[in-house]
């Protein structure tokens, strides 16, 4: 017996290529984003419904300017907590810290990385210092990015 579509999704070249045009661009319209893909509007729009509905898009979300807003530094950092550390504590501090754009709870010799995003060298340093003190971070290696590699280009 066969598995229904909603069960077993099968992505071919026109799925493909619109989750690209969508992660690059999320405001498109049916037209063009079919334009893009070789698909007519209504077709569009009836695929990516469908990749809606079976939560392959989960969202979508506005690429920010950050020098703009007067966030001149972004770096990626490896935290290690103490082995006394209150982990759920310390997820919950990150996640009400306004500069961590992304965090990743993983695997290997650090606990967490995260991607932050701040006015300068002073302010991380200050971040980096207050999960040292109040989270329990007892090692940490950042790196500052210099810029963002677009993955579809």
């Amino acid at each position: 017996m066969a598995q229904n579509d909603e069960e077993n999704p099968v992505i071919d070249v026109f799925d493909r290529a619109i989750l690209k045009e969508l992660s690059r661009e999320g405001r498109l319209s049916w037209r063009e984003l079919g334009l893009r893909v070789g698909l007519g509007p209504t077709a569009t729009a009836d695929r990516v419904r469908r990749l809606e509905r079976l939560k392959v898009i989960s969202g979508y979300r506005a690429k920010i300017d950050y020098g703009s807003l007067g966030i001149g530094l972004r770096a990626i950092t490896e935290l290690r907590l103490s082995s006394q550390a209150n982990y759920k504590l310390f997820e919950a501090t990150l996640y009400d810290t306004p500069e961590v754009q992304a965090m990743y709870h993983v695997t290997g010799d650090v606990d967490y990385i995260i991607l932050i995003a701040c006015k300068d060298v002073p302010a991380l340093d200050r971040l980096l210092n207050s999960w040292r003190d109040k989270g329990g971070a007892i090692e940490s290696s950042t790196r500052i990015v210099l810029r963002e590699v677009e993955l579809f280009d």
